[in-house]
């Protein structure tokens, strides 16, 4: 699948995660984040830049619970519990985080 962007096909899977990580950038984020009915707070981009770091380190994206571990033990307290994250991703917040992140989809998520 693709999307256009542009003026440029995007590849992706078919729940609209990119395959190329390299295409992902900060606009094309955004993008795809208003083509899903969700318009990004500073929050949204906070645990976004989160799961890219964690994904730079681990080469995984954080399950759920690791991403609230992550957010609470870099203060983060207010976004660290699952329903605060549930309201910022309503289709799920690890696999809604790593698809705007321009990550995989989590392996867990089916």
């Amino acid at each position: 699948m693709t999307i256009e962007y542009n003026g440029r096909q995007i590849l992706t899977d078919e729940d609209g995660y990119l395959k190329n990580e390299a295409d992902w950038s900060l606009d094309l984020m955004h993008f795809m984040a208003k083509r899903d009915g969700l318009t990004l707070t500073e929050e949204h981009i906070l645990i976004i830049n989160e799961v890219r770091e964690y994904y730079k380190e681990f080469a995984t994206t954080p399950p759920i619970r690791g991403l609230i571990r992550l957010l609470k033990s870099k203060g983060y307290e207010k976004l660290s519990s699952s329903i605060t994250l549930a309201k910022l991703f309503p289709d799920g917040a690890a696999k809604s985080a790593a698809k705007y992140a321009g990550l995989p989809k989590p392996i867990k998520c089916i």
